[in-house]
Parts: structure tokens; C-alpha cells; sequence
């Protein structure tokens, strides 16, 4: 038995890093799992994971940044598995670091949909049947960036500090219906995205800035992310809890 028994979290972007990580680490705990990400390949093999774990994956493959595909996908489930209880909004892109006189509006408006847009319009389609319920949890994955600003990042840290702030209104509003809303702000973590973008001596540079040492690994960002949609974390709402092995102390 699991602490998350009986509840269906619906993770976007699952279908690799953090997203399956949390996918399963949920999926242990008792919870069943809508899978989503635009990567039907990855998708799949996360779903085929959480198989056996015994619980029970359904698959959706659609962009984060297409709101009438997301809500298709929320109604989907909902009928599938009856109901969502906990959201976890994940879906995202690398950063292109570029020199702010640099930034086009196409790059701007690719980082807004996907990481401002997706989040805003994927929750609001979850959040009628929370409200129904009376039960709901949210988790928004934010950035380290978000809180420290590194510079060349003008785009990318703005698109994570509105995934920040729009969780801290939600909480508010959203409050009354039992519905707790929080922020994970990882620091350096080994997912494909870092990989895809550094090199490995690049990789090695930048985790002795980590006060730890390394770069984080994708399911200590999932244990926090259960956490928070734990009954462990009933009185926990409209928090930034960011795992980033010391890399800032606040």
C-alpha cells in the first residue's frame, strides 16, 4: 500500500526525465498515471514501466502548446479513469542561452507557449473536475532560474518565473475547493535536455559550481514532486521548494 492509493496524476511531458521519474515513483505509491508527452516513443516506454509496477498508464501524445489538444487529452483520461486528482505540469524545452539583443520573437513566443501557455491552459482544463471533487494537487516544475537570474537567459528564466508566480495566485484562488498548488524549482539535474545542449567536459565544469558536487538525478525531483501530493503535504500550499544541491541557500 501506497500513500498515493486511488489517485490518477496526469504528468505531462512524461515521456522522459523528471516526467518519468515522477511517473513512477507515483506509480509505486498507488497512483495510476496519464501519460502525456509529443514524443509517442518515449511515451510509450514510460507506460510500459509503470505496467510493472502494477498500476495503470494510459498514453496521450499531444503538444503542450495546443490548447484544444490539451483539453482533449484531460477529457480523454477524465473518461478513461474517472477523474483527476493531481496535475503535474512538467512539459518543457531546454533553454537556448543567447545574448538578449539576440532574442527573436519567434525564439520568445516558443518558450512562452510551451512552458506559460501549456501550464496555464493544461490546468485550467483539470481544474473543473477538482472542483467537483473537492481534492486536488498541482505541481508546477519552475527553474532554479527563475530565483537566480543567470544572464543569456533573458527568455527562458521569464517563462519559468511565470510558471512561479501563476502557482502562487492559483494557490489563492484555488484554496477553498482543497485544491494546493506548489512550485518544484530544480537546480542542475542529469535529464536528456542538459545532455542534448553540453558535452560531457561541459557537464563536469558546471557541477563543481554545485555546492554537492554533481548534477541532481531525475527522481530526487520526483520524490519531492510526490511529496508534495502526499497527504504528508496537506498543509503545504503555495510554496517553492527547489532541490538544487546547494546551489543557492535562501
Amino acid at each position: 500500500m501506497g500513500n498515493l492509493d486511488g489517485r490518477v496524476a496526469m504528468i505531462t511531458g512524461s515521456g522522459s526525465g523528471i516526467g518519468r521519474a515522477t511517473a513512477l515513483i507515483m506509480a509505486e505509491r498507488g497512483a495510476d498515471i496519464v501519460i502525456h508527452d509529443i514524443n509517442e516513443e518515449g511515451a510509450n516506454e514510460t507506460a510500459a514501466l509503470v505496467r510493472e509496477t502494477e498500476r495503470t498508464a494510459g498514453v496521450w501524445v499531444a503538444d503542450v502548446a495546443d490548447v484544444a489538444a490539451m483539453k482533449s487529452v484531460v477529457t480523454e483520461a477524465e473518461d478513461h479513469f474517472g477523474h483527476i486528482d493531481i496535475l503535474v505540469n512538467n512539459a518543457g524545452i531546454a533553454s537556448d542561452r543567447r545574448p538578449f539583443e539576440e532574442v527573436t520573437e519567434e525564439f520568445f513566443d516558443l518558450e512562452f507557449s510551451i512552458h506559460v501557455k501549456g501550464t496555464m491552459f493544461t490546468t485550467q482544463a483539470v481544474i473543473p473536475g477538482m472542483k467537483r471533487r473537492q481534492f486536488g494537487r498541482i505541481v508546477n516544475i519552475s527553474s532554479i532560474d527563475a530565483i537566480s537570474g543567470p544572464p543569456n537567459a533573458a527568455v527562458y528564466n521569464s517563462a519559468k518565473g511565470a510558471v512561479l508566480a501563476m502557482a502562487k495566485g492559483w494557490a489563492k484562488e484555488f484554496a477553498p475547493w482543497n485544491i494546493l498548488v506548489n512550485i518544484i524549482a530544480p537546480g542542475e539535474i542529469l535529464t536528456p535536455m542538459p545532455l542534448s545542449k553540453m558535452t560531457p567536459e561541459a557537464i563536469a565544469e558546471k557541477a563543481k559550481t554545485v555546492l554537492l558536487k554533481r548534477y541532481g538525478k531525475p527522481e530526487e525531483i520526483g520524490y519531492a514532486i510526490a511529496f508534495l501530493c502526499s497527504p504528508e503535504a496537506d498543509y503545504i500550499t503555495g510554496q517553492v521548494l527547489s532541490p538544487n544541491g546547494g546551489s543557492i541557500i535562501g
